[in-house]
């Protein structure tokens, strides 16, 4: 990390205490009127979380996720093709119907774990939060990559983050806020963390800071980089087991766009072990085995690994589970570095892999119980590259440690309730960490991302003026919408 000489340093200290003096005064109940510059947000499994806008003349309506890990704002475009999936299903952006949109047509590409979400740039007014902003620039989207486009609940991205990482330099919505509206340079997050409430997902105030969403004060940290809000951890421990991470302080971001919280791969394998989590991939490798291997066993006498597979389906269609599904919405998004696709040559991978083991194991004389007895380990804990997601026994939570960051000196402590996510679908129930394994490139990385899993245990401040993200409890008691 950079720093600054003392002097400047102190002089710098000096401004932000009177900032915190001026804020005292500015979050005072009795100043903050509520519905002035509010966005709603939905709550979707813990997972999403979104809200309502509006492009062009008259309004077209977008549900976006508000995401302080990027910076540009893009829709789907009625322009996109018949075959992209993800854009078909959501509300498309259709700019013949706007009498306020004008043309750019510059191209527009991000870069996302599961390839590049591409289209053009366009211009029209937006509606976000009580602001009827003019002239914003934004991306219609023609190609979504990806199954979590597909799954998403939202229609696009409004990105929170600094312009310094806009791509094609393009006004973020919070410069045109602040610009036009010439309001209080910042803006605060409060999510709610029971899913059961739905649109009651939480709210962002842009502008100003509403008391009832957190306890007690905020901690300040300085941005160290004005890019993502990037911040530094002083250090990491899980309470109870002598096992410390982040040693020494490490670089973080606060992502609102970040469903779990993602750190370096080594040390959240370390977390996860001590939580006594299985890898995801590894777990659903075992759950397919329990259905599919004795049948195979007895194919791969006579066939090979991938006739056997495609004999048995596995080859030739999506073979995926509800709760796995919604696994896949928990996953980090644009910082996320996997190039993985989520298709079904996830499966045939997966069987031929089997298959094979199977074959050269019968070969060696092995008998099909001995084949059983160890491809379960082999394949699905030695052969297959870790997911890096944590799959926990749902009765052990209450044996678990709390895991606590500490940030400018406090220390943030995340409780078995807070970090460890119960994904309900179709009757089934699946207990997953909040930690996730993530390495990002050199120019990057290493970098924490504290998700949604850690801004939903503590209200966050994003203040921009200052240059600095506060964190405070959040408000048990749910504030009335």
């Amino acid at each position: 990390l950079r720093h600054k000489p003392l002097t400047l340093e102190r002089l710098r200290q000096g401004k932000v205490e009177r900032a915190g003096l001026r804020a005292q005064v500015l979050f005072a109940p009795e100043n903050f009127k509520d519905g002035q510059y509010v966005e709603k947000i939905t709550n979707y499994m813990d997972a999403q979380y979104y809200g309502e806008i509006e492009l062009g003349t008259p309004g077209q309506k977008f549900q976006v996720v508000f995401d302080t890990g990027s910076s540009n704002l893009w829709i789907p475009s009625k322009e996109c093709k018949w075959y992209n999936i993800a854009c078909k299903i959501h509300d498309q952006y259709d700019s013949k119907a706007s009498s306020t949109y004008v043309a750019n047509g510059t191209e527009f590409a991000i870069q996302y774990g599961s390839g590049s979400l591409s289209g053009f740039l366009s211009i029209d007014s937006c509606s976000v939060a009580g602001f009827d902003l003019k002239d914003q620039m934004f991306a219609e989207a023609v190609n979504e990559p990806g199954l979590a486009f597909v799954m998403g609940r939202f229609d696009g991205i409004l990105g929170l983050a600094f312009d310094r990482i806009a791509v094609d330099g393009v006004v973020p919505p919070f410069y045109n806020m602040m610009s036009q509206y010439q309001i209080q340079q910042l803006f605060s997050v409060w999510f709610n963390r029971d899913p059961s409430q739905g649109d009651n997902g939480g709210e962002i105030v842009f502008g100003g800071v509403d008391p009832n969403h957190f306890t007690g004060n905020h901690t300040y940290a300085p941005i160290t980089r004005e890019a993502y809000w990037q911040f530094a951890v002083d250090g990491g421990k899980m309470d109870g087991a002598d096992f410390t991470f982040c040693d020494g302080g490490c670089p973080a971001i606060a992502d609102t766009g970040t469903s779990l919280i993602a750190g370096p791969s080594a040390e959240i394998a370390k977390i996860n072990k001590l939580l006594g989590a299985t890898d995801a991939l590894a777990d659903e490798c075992k759950q397919y085995l329990a259905s599919y291997l004795p049948e195979l066993i007895n194919k791969v006498r006579n066939m090979s690994p991938l006739e056997v597979c495609q004999d048995m389906h596995l080859c030739d269609k999506l073979q995926q589970s509800k709760v796995q599904s919604a696994r896949r919405l928990l996953s980090p998004g644009p910082l996320r570095s996997s190039g993985k696709k989520s298709s079904d040559s996830d499966v045939c991978q997966l069987c031929q892999m089997v298959s094979t083991f199977a074959e050269n194991a019968l070969a060696s004389n092995a008998t099909a119980e001995d084949v059983e007895n160890f491809v379960e380990h082999e394949v699905c804990d030695n052969l297959l590259p870790a997911s890096g997601e944590g799959v926990i026994d749902c009765d052990k939570m209450s044996d678990m440690p709390n895991v606590v960051f500490t940030i400018a000196g406090q220390e943030f402590v995340l409780t078995p309730d807070d970090y460890i996510l119960k994904v309900s679908t179709a009757g089934q129930t699946e207990c997953i960490s909040g930690f996730m394994g993530i390495d990002l490139p050199p120019a990057a990385g290493p970098l924490w991302i504290l998700g949604d899993v850690f801004l939903g245990k503590f209200h966050t401040i994003f203040d921009f003026e200052n240059k600095r993200v506060g964190f405070a409890n959040a408000a048990s008691v749910q504030p009335s919408m």
